[in-house]
């Protein structure tokens, strides 16, 4: 509980440390940027460190963290501001058409609570689904080189970092999303392996108000140029439905496993569906279960649920690699 309310936290000060730039950037769009302002400001933060490490101009260090925090801070501010003084000395803009950044937050409030809500309910609740389920063992080799690429960035001064697994030789993978996560990881003072998942919450997370943003946007944006009103269409409401449809309902292979595994549904459908091992006869061997029960990842079908045929009609040996939400 403890890191993910740090983690909390410090989203919140880099959130804030992009606001302005994120109101000034999307000002055509309803919601000025205020759901897009998190991840704007983790990806410039993390790239003013990887930028100055790489170049040897800053240290991969807590130190260098705060250092490109306040950059991006600072340089927010200054870009709202010159974008301000240009709006305010406009002949052309009537009084009072477009709200400073306090004026526009405090008519907003609603959207506000909204994106708040949303983010740190989202992050609490991957958080509390990944503590019932935080080994590695179970996903494959890869989360096995993530823990190692998340130590390796935490331990190198400068970039690229160095590999754990190759002593004396740098990381020769792209690895700039584990630069956020490890620089999270510092700021918070915790071991990576207790952020790396609270990482995956954070990305589900920022998922959720991605999603919510740009469907608000939307709505809100149909809403104003048709000229309905605001209880036609609810643009919060939608924006949460978009939230859930992008990053729970966007991917049903799990829920197909399971319909599968309890055979609730006929194997004249799965043939019809054709995702590659649940489109075979069911297992008399295996009574049916909730629990998806057939041996292997059966989970890891979720990222090659395409099958791809050859021109005779005769199963590819690879399978298109599609993957899924986060």
């Amino acid at each position: 509980m403890l890191t993910v309310v740090v983690w909390w936290l410090w989203m919140e000060v880099i959130g804030l440390a992009a606001l302005p730039l994120a109101f000034h950037f999307f000002g055509r769009l309803p919601d000025r940027g205020y759901a897009f302002a998190r991840p704007l400001g983790l990806l410039l933060s993390s790239y003013v460190l990887w930028l100055g490490a790489s170049l040897g101009l800053l240290r991969n260090s807590v130190g260098g963290m705060l250092f490109s925090l306040l950059v991006v801070a600072v340089g927010s501010l200054v870009l709202y501001r010159r974008g301000r003084a240009r709006v305010d000395a406009s002949p052309d803009a009537p009084t009072g058409s477009d709200p400073g950044l306090l004026d526009w937050l405090r008519a907003n409030g609603r959207l506000v609570l909204a994106v708040e809500l949303l983010f740190a309910g989202a992050l609490a609740l991957w958080a509390l689904v990944r503590a019932y389920s935080p080994e590695l063992t179970t996903a494959g080799g890869e989360k096995f080189m993530e823990i190692m690429y998340l130590n390796s960035i935490g331990r190198s001064d400068y970039f690229p970092p160095h590999d754990a697994w190759l002593s004396g030789y740098a990381i020769s993978y792209y690895y700039f999303g584990y630069v956020m996560i490890a620089m999270l990881t510092r700021l918070s003072g915790l071991p990576a392996h207790l952020t790396f998942n609270v990482g995956i919450a954070l990305l589900f997370a920022l998922t959720c108000t991605g999603a919510f943003g740009l469907v608000y946007n939307l709505v809100k944006g149909f809403q104003k140029d048709a000229g309905h009103g605001t209880r036609r269409h609810r643009p919060i409401a939608w924006g949460f439905l978009g939230a859930l449809l992008v990053a729970v309902l966007g991917n049903l292979e799990g829920f197909l496993e399971t319909l599968y595994s309890a055979r609730l549904v006929p194997e004249g459908f799965w043939r019809w569906l054709d995702i590659k091992d649940i489109n075979l006869p069911f297992d008399p061997n295996l009574a049916p279960s909730l629990m998806p029960a057939r041996s292997g990842w059966w989970w890891w079908r979720a990222s090659r649920v395409i099958h791809d045929l050859d021109p005779a009609g005769n199963s590819m040996g690879v399978q298109p690699i599609d993957e899924f939400p986060g």
